[in-house]
Parts: C-alpha cells; sequence; structure tokens
C-alpha cells in the first residue's frame, strides 16, 4: 500500500474515536514508513476540523540510537503534539548478549539517547524498558 492508502484506513478513524496517541510506525525500519508517518503528522496531528476537534499525539517509535531518533523526529515533528518513544533492551540476558553492555552502559545509552531526542526539539519524549520484566 502506499503512504496515502495507508493513511485513509486507520489514523483518521482513530482520531474521530478520541485516541489520545497514535502510535505511528517505527521509522527506522522503510522509507515509506516514514513518509506514511510524516503524512499522519501533518494530517492526523493538525487538524482538529477532521476528528470533530480532538488532536490525537502522534507517536514515532526509535530504537536508542541517533539514526532511529532522528528518524522519528524528521516524520512525528509535524503534528501538533509529536512524541518520540525510544526504547533499549534491559534484561540481564539481552543486555549481556544481544548489546554486549553492561547495567551501566545501558542506563547512559538511555539518558543519552532521551537527551538527543530533546535536543531536536522534541519535548515529549517517551523511554520504553525492553523485556525488562525477564
Amino acid at each position: 500500500m502506499t503512504p496515502k492508502q495507508k493513511l485513509a484506513i486507520a489514523p483518521h478513524q482513530l482520531a474521530r474515536l478520541g485516541v489520545d496517541i497514535i502510535e505511528a510506525g517505527f521509522l527506522a525500519s522503510n522509507k515509506a514508513d516514514l513518509e506514511t508517518v510524516k503524512l499522519i503528522a501533518q494530517e492526523v496531528g493538525n487538524s482538529a476540523a477532521v476528528n470533530d476537534g480532538h488532536i490525537p499525539v502522534i507517536l514515532g517509535l526509535a530504537r536508542c540510537n541517533k539514526n532511529d531518533i532522528h528518524k522519528a523526529w524528521e516524520a512525528v515533528r509535524y503534528a501538533k503534539y509529536p512524541r518520540i518513544q525510544t526504547f533499549i533492551a534491559t534484561s540481564e540476558i539481552h543486555m549481556k548478549h544481544k548489546l554486549k553492555m553492561s547495567k551501566e552502559q545501558v542506563i547512559e545509552k538511555a539518558r543519552t539517547m532521551v537527551a538527543y531526542a530533546r535536543s531536536l526539539g522534541c519535548n515529549d519524549v517517551q523511554f520504553g524498558a525492553e523485556d525488562a520484566g525477564r
């Protein structure tokens, strides 16, 4: 489906239903998703008339790295209420085997990447601790 086709299916309907936050996509996955989220941010994330007065937060998902966060901001920044959610693996097994990082390194990475997202101009940054319950 094209970005316009994806936009026609769900985001406008979610906004009409009064959904507070639309997790619009994982922007690092491909260029088409980035373009789709940019359209969602521009059209759904600004259009109170279309959404019966309600404007949802438009969220872009990003791993804790500068490239992902930059792409997320590139797309969601057009919304009236943009948000970046960045995440990193936090279970012992993932820190050791997937990331090859210590607990302290993971905490520092999370801190610096949240700060990086804020430095781009995003005032609403959410952090997720992936696999924290393990």
